[in-house]
């Protein structure tokens, strides 16, 4: 039995503490739903999660079965043990209003940079604006051109896909479900993110 779930909707950030030994579940409940993800060590937030010491880790630009997922002090915080999508992205930030502006032109659209900011806050963690550890991004499509291009896609997720991660660390973990109904990052239409955690 899940000891915490959420269904976290578009829009939306959720916390949870997963414990060292504890599963994290991720499911695109819909599909083609991208869910941003964050962690900290739990008893110490100078200690984060780093994409760029996951990619040296594994020697790869995305994750596989069995990788691990760093801390920025090159910890193993997470194993990804279960992969029913095996397409993700660890090379775009987590997005925020600024992005949309720029990007788009639309000011003050809603962004998973203050959807986890909110959801920490409101767990009683505060964090400086500028703070925010670069994220995994769950089910996100990134395709690398031939000159270094970056190409967004569809999601390659469907309906309950999921991935399933065992912490080797007690951590604090921040997952928001993509409001991006602008790109193909989402299929244009952001839908729900389930998230259980497992003892």
């Amino acid at each position: 039995m899940a000891r915490r779930a959420a269904q976290v909707r578009p829009s939306q950030g959720a916390v949870f503490e997963v414990k060292a030994d504890q599963f994290l579940q991720i499911s695109d409940m819909a599909g083609k739903q991208v869910a941003t993800f964050v962690a900290w060590n739990r008893h110490d937030f100078t200690e984060y999660l780093s994409t760029a010491e996951t990619r040296e880790a594994n020697n790869a630009l995305m994750l596989r079965k069995d990788d691990g997922i760093y801390s920025n002090r090159h910890n193993r915080m997470f194993t990804l043990l279960e992969d029913t999508v095996g397409r993700h992205d660890m090379l775009y930030p987590v997005c925020n209003t600024q992005r949309y502006l720029d990007d788009y032109g639309i000011p003050d659209h809603a962004n998973c940079h203050d959807n986890i900011l909110k959801a920490m806050d409101a767990r009683g963690h505060e964090l400086p604006d500028d703070r925010l550890p670069d994220a995994i991004n769950f089910f996100m499509y990134v395709a690398v051109k031939g000159r270094g291009e970056f190409e967004i896609r569809e999601p390659l997720s469907g309906r309950n896909d999921n991935v399933i991660l065992r912490a080797h660390m007690d951590t604090i973990v921040a997952i928001s479900a993509c409001p991006n109904d602008q790109s193909p990052m989402t299929a244009f239409k952001p839908t729900d993110i389930l998230v259980r955690v497992y003892a």
